[in-house]
């Protein structure tokens, strides 16, 4: 992933007012503010597996994705290396680290992408002082905060199965009596993945829960508890905005 670099294309980007409109933290701004950001963004291209910032390295700039996808891991080439997301076009990334020395994550061109690239500074003074994106921007980052206090305090992985099986519920969730039953099968390692818990932890979560009547499956298709799923995922809004990427991709 290294060794090559970006065709950048400096300055404001050409269409660039036009091109924000695509990002999803920015959707608040209006005409005017846009424009204004865009003097700042730089539009830039990577081939896949180039990198576009590595772990440890000074914080340089957030970006957002216009095409293709990006993966954002960490320990690259080590025992332990994790792959955490794969950002889509309309998201940007970077942003929590914005404020850091240096990058706690890498981020590479999973395929070949097109990004718009906000210089720290930048991003800091500019965009941060556009109401609308500061406070979708701090939403969002609160929401993250308190999805990783109930993971610290949830039990080993079962809070956030609980969490997961919330989302499905109200996505494909049919009620029958005091039970949920889902519309479409759940497969183990795909939950693994999702929930970045290895597929052995994941088939003893589920165990645990069948001996306990709270999960079972007829035919591949989960049927939930309740009641169950009301104690140990109560908080629906917090459900609701965990985003869940499957991080089964090679580095």
């Amino acid at each position: 992933m290294r060794g090559l670099q970006p065709m950048r294309q400096k300055g404001g980007s050409p269409g660039a007012p036009d091109l924000l409109r695509r990002i999803k933290g920015l959707a608040g701004c209006s005409a005017a503010q846009r424009r204004a950001l865009a003097a700042v963004c730089r539009r830039t291209a990577y081939r896949a597996g180039q990198s576009i910032h590595e772990e440890h390295a000074p914080v340089r700039k957030v970006c957002a994705v216009l095409a293709g996808e990006v993966l954002i891991h960490r320990g690259t080439g080590t025992r332990r290396a994790a792959r955490l997301a794969v950002v889509k076009p309309g998201e940007m990334f970077g942003i929590g680290e914005a404020l850091l020395p240096s990058y706690y994550t890498a981020a590479s061109a999973l395929t070949a992408c097109s990004l718009l690239e906000i210089d720290r500074g930048h991003f800091v003074r500019r965009f941060l002082a556009v109401a609308s994106v500061r406070e979708r921007i701090l939403r969002e980052l609160s929401q993250i905060a308190r999805f990783l206090i109930c993971q610290a305090t949830g039990g080993g992985g079962r809070h956030d199965l609980a969490l997961y099986l919330r989302s499905q519920a109200d996505a494909c969730g049919q009620a029958d009596g005091g039970r949920i039953r889902l519309k479409r099968k759940l497969r183990q390692p795909e939950i693994a993945s999702l929930l970045h818990l290895s597929r052995e932890h994941v088939s003893r979560l589920f165990a645990r829960l069948r001996t306990e009547g709270a999960v079972d499956f007829n035919r591949g298709f989960p049927v939930i508890d309740r009641a169950w799923l009301d104690r140990e995922a109560g908080d629906p809004d917090l459900a609701a905005s965990v985003q869940y990427r499957d991080a089964r991709i090679e580095l």
